[in-house]
């Protein structure tokens, strides 16, 4: 049986936008599993078939793309928020994302046959789609326009305002990759930051 703990993550990243009817969650709950993972491991790889809709209830997980060699992180999900290659798992063809946990995680999930089973309840499983598409689109928009307009030291500055998880919990080294420049120039922003913040 699932510890009410864990549903609280997936219930509470359905629920960003408007909250979920109780009859509705009723119908949910029977269908959800707990997936755990080792820091390192990966939930999901490039090539793979994402059959997973999940919440992060415990750790961290990032999502990035192979380039020119070199892994780029675009994308970190911590506890109650959603996380899957949603691309692949719509599409039912294989990711072109890796999903990997940098810290020990534990994921609430639903599985694709599990949720086309809801969605003969039109209610309950339009609900689930149209919440995290909504989701999706309106995260991918913030993040185009963010690195279109700000500079990665504004980046910066917006995640240690906004998001500190991310500047406490991520490893510098995917941080840099999500900024779009190199761990030594992240650090050169880092101490040029806290340095000008010690003088006010």
């Amino acid at each position: 049986m699932i510890d009410q703990n864990l549903y609280i993550a997936f219930r509470s990243a359905l629920e960003e936008g408007a909250p979920i009817e109780n009859e509705s969650w009723a119908k949910i709950k029977p269908f959800l599993k707990v997936r755990n993972f080792k820091k390192g491991e990966y939930i999901i790889q490039e090539g793979e078939v994402e059959n997973y809709l999940s919440a992060v209830a415990a750790g961290c997980v990032r999502h990035f793309v192979m380039k020119d060699g070199n892994d780029v992180s675009f994308e970190f999900a911590f506890e109650n928020e959603l996380s899957n290659s949603y691309a692949s798992f719509l599409s039912r063809k294989p990711s072109r994302i890796y999903i990997e946990a940098i810290e020990a995680v534990s994921l609430v999930s639903i599985h694709y046959d599990s949720l086309q089973e809801l969605y003969k309840d039109s209610a309950t499983g339009e609900r689930i789609g149209r919440l995290t598409t909504e989701g999706y689109y309106i995260w991918r928009e913030q993040r185009e326009l963010m690195l279109l307009t700000l500079t990665p030291e504004e980046l910066y500055v917006d995640l240690l305002s906004q998001y500190p998880e991310y500047i406490n919990r991520i490893p510098q080294k995917y941080l840099a990759t999500y900024l779009q420049v190199k761990p030594e120039s992240l650090s050169r922003i880092k101490r040029r930051i806290h340095k000008n913040r010690d003088r006010t």
